[in-house]
């Protein structure tokens, strides 16, 4: 059925594959979840129907794409695919379906906005993979994080660098615990954010806005929680000092959102300090 459907659909033309495309996708990733459910195969030994069958088809009916152009499209089906493929540890598939949407976007997506877009979708989607080795993992994941460091805008850049430190990191994944490597991007998070602000007074003749030192303290704080090693009292501390010493630069933008954020941010501190327990304990020796 998915073959003649494909068939039918893929004469349809430029205009109309964006709209008919996605829906045989997430139809057919919908048949392979129920298959990989199934102890048997409902279809018997028919070879058409198995995972793998269905996932090789999914790749040349995306493909289909290239042509319209629709990258952006093509990309998150990919990932879409690649998700599934993960849910069925079908290794080699899901990584064949990383690859292509790299591919896409190294060499279709070239709007700042898509790429910003585009890195965020594929953080987030090889955020959720458990079927990977340590190798490929790694291969994935260093493109990643230098993608992200190649975006067009500071921010976009520093955004997205601190959204990689969740690759290092998962939480339902022993083996995906890499506190140096967290540190790392986070560290380089904040020279990026420092960097955007030296630019912001260069161009500007102000400081900018706090908001992403604020934002990575957040991050700081959500691995602190969670027991990274390397993310010390310390660290937050210094963090908070240098937030709080830009806000009342003389050359600083007043920004009501980022000071709101900020406050909010050393309420929750307060907060877990008074509510106790292990978490209490850990934010006790910080001073806000």
């Amino acid at each position: 059925i998915i073959c003649t459907v494909r068939k039918h659909i893929l004469g349809g033309g430029p205009k109309r594959l964006p709209f008919t495309v996605p829906p045989l996708v997430f139809s057919s990733l919908k048949l392979v979840r129920q298959l990989q459910g199934q102890e048997e195969n409902p279809f018997g030994e028919e070879e058409s129907t198995t995972p793998k069958k269905i996932f090789q088809v999914l790749n040349q009916t995306v493909e289909t794409l290239f042509n319209i152009p629709a990258p952006e499209l093509a990309l998150q089906l990919f990932l879409q695919c690649a998700e599934a493929a993960n849910d069925c540890d079908l290794e080699p598939v899901a990584y064949e379906f990383f690859t292509q949407a790299y591919i896409l976007y190294e060499e279709e997506i070239s709007d700042s906005r898509a790429q910003v877009t585009a890195i965020h979708l594929i953080i987030g989607t090889l955020q959720r993979m458990h079927v990977f080795g340590v190798e490929n993992r790694d291969t994935l994941t260093h493109k990643a994080t230098g993608y992200s460091a190649k975006l067009l805008k500071k921010p976009d850049q520093c955004r997205a660098v601190y959204a990689c430190s969740h690759l290092f990191w998962v939480d339902d994944q022993d083996n995906v615990k890499d506190g140096e490597r967290v540190l790392l991007c986070l560290k380089r998070a904040l020279r990026i954010a420092n960097a955007a602000q030296q630019m912001s007074n260069a161009a500007r003749g102000s400081a900018g806005s706090v908001t992403l030192f604020v934002e990575i303290l957040n991050k700081y704080l959500y691995f602190f929680e969670k027991g990274n090693p390397q993310i010390t009292v310390a660290a937050i501390q210094s963090l908070i000092e240098l937030i709080t010493t830009e806000m009342h630069s003389d050359s600083s933008t007043p920004d009501p959102a980022a000071d709101a954020f900020f406050a909010s941010t050393l309420r929750y501190m307060e907060f877990q300090k008074q509510k106790g327990g292990a978490i209490g304990e850990k934010y006790e020796p910080i001073k806000v």
